[in-house]
């Protein structure tokens, strides 16, 4: 079975990184016989990755994950001998085999637990108190507002825009998801010639991959899936509109600094690029400028984004979470206060405003450790929809 160099760092073979030591010949090779040369070269790359003692489905601890990691790399094999397949999805394929297998059967062993922690933290959800969830939502507005704009932006517009058949859609996708991975658990298991070993082991690649092709086709709705991913297709563009119309400044302020740098970023980095890099790469200089640019304009505008949000959602933030409490504590008997009588409820909300501004401008608009790890992916969501947002048409 083909094997990558290293689950963590997949060596991938392409067009752009030729594995010829004569880099003096490349401009004599078309680029049909690099790519050539490219797949031809996989079983000497595989025997590397055996000397080197890589051993694919190592990290799967049961035997089921081993097994079933072994199927998902014969699907991705499967793909890469299908001839309408380009050369470099041949390699990418035939290369990530292993890797992708080994991810998706950890996930597959995973994702009960995470279904059921989500189960219980939605019902969790639904336990508290109206004002208590308020209080949350403040509170995280208080001192990550500035943080995480957009997506605080995007789940404000996604609720405000039919977030309900959001989630509607969502269920209908999951529904099918959960009949394909049922039909997939039984199939696994069929032994229809009862030799103690299941038929999707015995069968080669294209059988296997033509068998869970129509296992797919046949546990599916295919009016529901449609109608479900047309639904979030809409809504995610509502949403995409709603976005660019509330950051319109830093939209103009991104494309105008990106703009701006353009000429001297040509004019100074152009020839340096140029100095350094081989001949046959050369021809990525203007896209390396052009994303400079766009990721220098877009950390400057989102930055200055940031602080205004900081300040305005540590605001809101406050008040919220201070006024929500002061409304839960009355509800249980806690003390009596009438919010239009005093000032307590303003001068908590100030507080935990001061606190928040505070926290967030102290830390450079970065979350400290261990927040950092534990909210990586949400950062990753936030400066996906940074970019779509500043440059997407």
């Amino acid at each position: 079975a083909p094997q990558s160099l290293s689950p963590s760092a997949p060596q991938v073979l392409s067009p752009s990184a030729p594995q010829s030591p004569r880099m003096a010949d490349l401009a004599s090779v078309s680029p049909g016989q690099q790519q050539g040369q490219q797949v031809a070269s996989l079983p000497a790359s595989r025997a590397l990755q055996r000397s080197i003692g890589f051993r694919p489905h190592a990290g799967l601890a049961s035997k089921s994950q081993r097994q079933e990691a072994a199927r998902i790399e014969k699907l991705c094999l499967a793909l890469a001998d299908r001839g309408e397949v380009p050369p470099w999805a041949k390699a990418l394929l035939t290369q990530l085999g292993p890797l992708l297998s080994q991810l998706v059967a950890l996930l597959d062993q995973i994702l009960p637990y995470v279904q059921d922690a989500c189960i219980a933290a939605y019902n969790f959800y639904l336990l508290l108190p109206g004002h208590v969830i308020t209080m949350i939502y403040g509170i995280i507005l208080c001192f990550f507002g500035g943080t995480f704009t957009a997506t605080i932006a995007a789940a404000e517009a996604f609720r405000v825009s039919g977030g309900e058949r959001v989630m509607a859609c969502l269920q209908d996708l999951y529904m099918d998801f959960q009949a394909v991975r049922s039909a997939n658990s039984i199939d696994n298991k069929k032994d229809d010639d009862g030799d103690g070993v299941a038929d999707v082991d015995q069968i080669d690649k294209t059988a296997l991959a033509t068998r869970k092709i129509g296992l797919v086709l046949k546990s599916v709705n295919p009016d529901r899936i449609m109608t479900a991913l047309g639904g979030l297709a809409q809504a995610c563009a509502g949403v995409l509109a709603t976005l660019k119309l509330q950051f319109a400044r830093t939209v103009a302020i991104a494309v105008s600094i990106s703009d701006n740098l353009r000429k001297p970023a040509r004019l100074f980095l152009l020839p340096v690029l140029a100095a350094v890099m081989p001949l046959e790469y050369q021809h990525w200089i203007s896209t390396i400028l052009d994303l400079t640019c766009k990721l220098i304009s877009l950390t400057v505008a989102w930055w200055l984004t940031r602080i205004i949000a900081a300040c305005h959602s540590g605001m809101i933030g406050g008040m919220l979470a201070a006024r929500a409490f002061v409304r839960f504590g009355t509800s249980r008997g806690l003390f009596k206060i009438n919010e239009d009588e005093t000032m307590l409820d303003e001068a908590a909300g100030w507080a935990l405003a001061v606190g928040g501004v505070y926290f967030q401008l102290s830390n450079g608009m970065e979350l400290p450790f261990p927040l950092s790890f534990l909210l990586f992916p949400i950062r990753l969501v936030e400066f996906f929809l940074q970019w779509v947002i500043t440059f997407s048409n």
